[in-house]
C-alpha cells in the first residue's frame, strides 16, 4: 500500500479480507485519513473531497462490487483519484464476484449489460490484486496458535480441519446453521424470513443495502410459504433483534448499514454465496423492482432477463429501465425482430452522424451492428446475418486475443447461421470447435459453455441420433441446475429440449411428464404469453396427441394459435407453423 495506489484483496466470504486490509493499512500507511462512503451515491462526492484535501487519504471500498458503475467508481474516476499524490484506494471483493469480471467471462446478454461489464472489469484490471485463501496453510496456523490465549482464536483453531480460521472466527458456518434451524416452529421463523428476504435481494442484483421497510414487506410471503401462523412466529421486533445479534462477537445474519436516520441492511455475504438455494419467488422480483432506485435497475433487469422474464418486461413497460439495448431485447423477446432492428438502426445512424470517434463510441457502434445482425438471423435471414457476422469477426480478430469471449459470441452466431440455413454438419463442426475453446477459456460450467453443449445436443438429434442427444442434454441440465439455477431461462429450455428428445425416441409418455413439470415453471418465470411458454405449450399439445388425448391436444393447440394470432399476427412464421400443425391434427382427428 505504500507503493500502490489501488490495492484489491480477493477471497471467499469470511476469508479475512477486510481485517487483513485494515491491518495492512495500519502497518503501511498509518498517517493516512480514512474515507468510507456510506453507499454508492457517496463515492463521487467523497472522491472529490479526498482529492481536494492536502492530507494523504485512503478511500475504503469494502465489497467493491457495490460501488462499481458509471454513477460511482468508473475507470475515469479511479484514474483521476489515483493520480493524486497521497491518495490510496483499498478495496475488497468476494471471489464469486471477482470471477464475474475475469477469465474472459463477458456476458452474452443485453449489450447494455456487456458495456457496464467491460467498464467494471477495467476498474479491476487497474488494481494491484492480492488473493487470500480461505483455508490457512500449516505455517499460518502455527503463527495463529501463538495467540491461542484468546478464546475466540482457540475455538477457531479447533475447527480448521473443516473451515478456514477466519471463516470460523466470523462464525459463518454457525450462522448458516442458525438460519436454517430458525425455521422450526416456535424458534425464530420470522427472523429466518427476514434473512431469506435479505439474501434474495442480494441474489437479484440489489447490491446496495435494503431498507427495513422493503425487507419487512418481503418477509411476509416467505413466512406464509413456510407455514405462516402454524410456525408460531415471534414478534417483528424480536425477529430483528435475533437476526442482528452477532455470534461470538463476530458477524450477524443481517448486517446493519446506512445512518441512524436512514438504517439499511444487507445479508451476511457468507449466506448469499451458498450453493443450491431455492428459486427466488416472483413476488420478490416484483417488490424489489418496485422499490429499487434507477441506479440499481440495470443490474436487476440484467438478472431478470435470465431468471424472470415476466418481471423484466414489467419493469421495462413501466419505464423503470432505460437503454436502447434493453428496449431492443424486450422487443425481440416478444418476436418483434423488425422493431428491435429499427430501434438499434436508429441509434446506429445517430452515432454515424457524430464527429466523436472515441473508443467508447466505436465500441457502441460495433455492439449495435452485432445485435442488428443477431436479430436479422432470428427474423429468418441467416445469409444476410452471416455476412455481417463475418465482417465483425474479421474486425475483432485484428484487435482481440484468441480466447476473448467477444470472438466466441460472434463464432457462436456464425455457427447458428449455418444451422438455420440447413448446413447441420458444418454447424456441428463449428460448435464443437467453439466448445473446446470455451471450455479452455471460460471453464466447463460457464453459462456460454453449457449453452454450446445444449446446441450440440440439438444438432445431434436433428442429424438422427436423439438417444445420444438425450444423454448429452441430461448432462447439460444437471450442470445448469447446479451452476445457473433452476429458474434460469437456459435451464428451463433444456428441460423442454429433453422432452423433445424423449418424443423423438418414441417415449411420448416420459416426454409428457417432463412438460407437465416444466410448464408451470416457465409460466411462473416468463408469464402466460411469452414465446418460450407458447413453444412449450405447443410441444405439450403434441405430446397430448401422441398419448391419445386428442381432444385436449386440439384445445391446447387452438388456445396457443389464438394467442400467437393476437400477439404476433397471422403472417408471423410461428403463427403460420402453429396453424399448419393444428390443421393437420384436425384432419387426423376427423379421419
Amino acid at each position: 500500500m505504500a507503493r500502490e495506489a489501488f490495492v484489491l484483496l480477493v477471497g471467499e466470504s469470511t476469508a479475512g479480507k477486510s481485517r487483513s486490509a485494515f491491518e495492512a493499512m495500519r502497518a503501511a500507511i498509518p498517517s493516512h485519513h480514512l474515507a468510507v462512503p456510506v453507499d454508492r451515491t457517496a463515492v463521487i462526492p467523497l472522491a472529490e473531497y479526498v482529492s481536494r484535501r492536502a492530507e494523504p487519504a485512503v478511500l475504503w471500498l469494502d465489497d467493491l462490487e457495490c460501488f462499481l458503475g458509471s454513477d460511482a467508481l468508473s475507470p475515469q474516476l479511479l484514474s483521476e483519484l489515483t493520480s493524486r499524490p497521497g491518495v490510496v484506494v483499498v478495496a475488497t471483493i468476494r471471489s464469486s464476484q471477482h470471477q464475474r469480471f475475469t477469465a474472459r467471462t463477458e456476458p452474452s446478454g443485453d449489450e447494455q449489460e456487456r458495456t457496464a461489464w467491460r467498464a467494471n472489469r477495467h476498474v479491476l484490471k487497474l488494481a494491484h490484486t492480492c488473493y487470500l485463501d480461505r483455508i490457512w496453510s500449516p505455517q499460518e496456523l502455527e503463527v495463529a496458535s501463538s495467540f491461542a490465549d484468546d478464546p475466540r482464536i482457540a475455538r477457531a483453531l479447533h475447527r480448521t480441519h473443516v473451515f478456514g480460521l477466519a471463516e470460523a472466527l466470523a462464525a459463518g458456518p454457525e450462522l448458516l446453521r442458525d438460519w436454517h434451524a430458525a425455521w422450526e416452529a416456535g424458534a425464530h421463523p420470522r427472523a429466518a424470513a427476514l434473512v431469506t428476504a435479505a439474501v434474495d435481494c442480494r441474489r437479484i442484483g440489489l447490491d446496495a443495502p435494503a431498507s427495513r421497510e422493503l425487507l419487512e414487506e418481503l418477509h411476509h410471503h416467505y413466512l406464509a410459504a413456510r407455514g405462516g401462523h402454524a410456525l408460531r412466529p415471534e414478534s417483528l421486533e424480536e425477529a430483528w433483534r435475533w437476526a442482528l445479534q452477532p455470534v461470538h462477537g463476530a458477524s450477524s445474519l443481517i448486517v446493519p448499514s446506512g445512518t441512524s436516520g436512514n438504517p439499511c441492511f444487507m445479508a451476511f455475504d457468507y449466506l448469499v454465496d451458498q450453493p443450491h438455494q431455492a428459486s427466488i419467488p416472483a413476488e420478490t422480483w416484483d417488490t424489489v423492482i418496485r422499490h429499487a432506485d434507477t441506479t440499481r435497475m440495470p443490474s436487476i433487469a440484467g438478472k431478470a432477463l435470465w431468471h424472470q422474464r415476466r418481471a423484466f418486461h414489467q419493469a421495462l413497460d413501466a419505464g423503470l429501465v432505460e437503454g436502447v439495448f434493453f428496449r431492443a431485447s424486450a422487443l425481440a423477446d416478444r418476436h418483434h425482430y423488425a422493431e428491435a432492428i429499427a430501434v438499434l438502426s436508429q441509434e446506429l445512424e445517430s452515432l454515424e452522424n457524430e464527429d466523436n470517434a472515441g473508443d467508447d463510441r466505436l465500441s457502441h457502434r460495433t455492439s449495435l451492428r452485432h445485435q442488428i445482425a443477431f436479430y436479422t438471423m432470428l427474423m429468418g435471414n441467416p445469409a444476410e446475418a452471416e455476412a455481417a457476422f463475418r465482417a465483425l469477426l474479421a474486425e475483432h480478430e485484428a484487435v482481440l486475443l484468441p480466447g476473448d469471449e467477444t470472438l466466441h459470441v460472434v463464432r457462436h452466431n456464425l455457427a447458428s447461421c449455418a444451422r438455420r440455413r440447413g448446413d447441420l454438419a458444418g454447424a456441428l463442426a463449428q460448435f464443437r470447435a467453439l466448445l473446446a475453446d470455451r471450455e479452455e477459456y471460460l471453464g466447463p460450467t460457464a453459462m456460454n459453455t453449457l449453452d454450446t453443449r445444449r446446441i450440440i445436443a440439438r444438432l445431434v438429434a436433428d442429424m438422427g441420433d436423439p438417444a445420444e442427444a438425450l444423454r448429452q442434454a441430461r448432462e447439460v441440465l444437471a450442470a445448469e441446475e447446479e451452476h445457473l439455477g433452476a429458474d434460469h431461462i437456459n435451464t428451463l429450455e433444456t428441460r423442454c429440449r429433453i422432452a423433445d428428445f424423449l418424443a423423438r425416441t418414441g417415449d411420448h409418455t416420459a416426454a409428457l411428464k417432463v412438460l407437465d413439470r416444466c410448464l408451470p415453471d416457465l409460466v411462473r418465470t416468463n408469464g402466460q404469453e411469452h414465446p418460450a411458454v407458447l413453444n412449450a405449450r405447443q410441444q405439450h399439445a403434441t405430446s397430448l396427441w401422441e398419448n391419445g388425448r386428442h381432444a385436449e391436444a386440439l384445445e391446447e393447440f387452438t388456445q396457443v394459435l389464438a394467442i400467437r394470432d393476437r400477439r404476433y399476427g397471422p403472417d408471423d412464421p410461428t403463427t403460420r407453423q402453429a396453424r399448419t400443425e393444428l390443421a393437420q391434427l384436425r384432419s387426423r382427428y376427423q379421419s
